[in-house]
């Protein structure tokens, strides 16, 4: 089967996560830039930067924001609404987060907000990022976390996959702490972020059709109740809402 286009893919829903109300304000946002702490002679970069939500937030008071993403329809979005919003320190920047165009040592800050589950080698991105990172420089990562029970985990992963096929994968807590350990970045606060998605909404902010929500629909019902109970409102035939976990870490590079 191909690799699917991730680029293309969120290129096509960028005005979509533009609107999104839990992109946009959701109070992970708040941990966030609680975490990070972006100051005026801060050079930071967010990767996987959508159509600019986090970039946006850490340029309330950085003094450079590097907006980089691998799709040009993101990208376009986030010079769009940051030339809106008056915000002249943040600029947008092509890049892969698995081979990040920049040097060594170039920024203060670099933040990631609920991507990397799509990359398909973390361990590599966070190996750029600890490159790119200035020596105490801080790393802010908000990602889905897989939970520790296997059969919610695997109904998790496989309902991202089927409402969007550029998901990789989701990592427990666990491997989130190994991956960051092993790239040499010190972990220094870390913070569990229940979330709630409106589960029609979610589903079809990536374009699905109405058929193909219905047969998402129906799959996820079916599941044993142990796991749809755990992670799904359901009201007769209709799945109201999903619920998950976020795990945002704070790292440092040593000095």
């Amino acid at each position: 089967m191909p690799k699917p286009d991730t680029a293309a893919q969120f290129s096509r829903q960028a005005e979509a996560y533009a609107r999104s109300a839990t992109h946009a304000s959701d109070a992970d946002l708040d941990i966030i830039a609680d975490f990070a702490a972006p100051g005026p002679e801060d050079h930071c970069l967010d990767i996987a930067c959508g159509p600019g939500h986090t970039a946006f937030r850490v340029a309330r008071t950085a003094g450079l924001v590097v907006a980089a993403d691998i799709a040009p329809g993101m990208l376009a979005t986030t010079r769009r609404l940051a030339a809106e919003r008056g915000l002249d320190n943040v600029v947008v920047q092509f890049a892969d987060a698995g081979a990040l165009p920049f040097p060594a040592a170039s920024f203060d800050l670099v933040t990631c907000r609920i991507a990397a589950h799509h990359f398909p080698d973390v361990p590599a991105f966070v190996s750029e990022v600890a490159r790119v990172l200035k020596p105490a420089g801080r790393f802010v990562i908000e990602d889905s976390m897989a939970p520790d029970d296997p059969a919610q985990a695997a109904f998790l992963d496989e309902l991202e996959r089927r409402r969007d096929a550029t998901h990789a994968l989701s990592l427990s807590r666990g491997q989130w702490l190994k991956v960051l350990n092993d790239a040499g970045l010190r972990i220094t606060d870390e913070k569990i972020f229940a979330k709630t998605h409106d589960f029609p909404d979610w589903v079809r902010r990536m374009g699905l059709n109405d058929g193909q929500v219905e047969a998402i629909e129906s799959w996820a019902i079916s599941v044993p109740a142990t796991t749809r109970q755990a992670l799904l409102d359901v009201e007769g035939t209709a799945i109201l809402r999903l619920r998950d976990n976020k795990l945002i870490l704070r790292a440092e590079r040593p000095s």
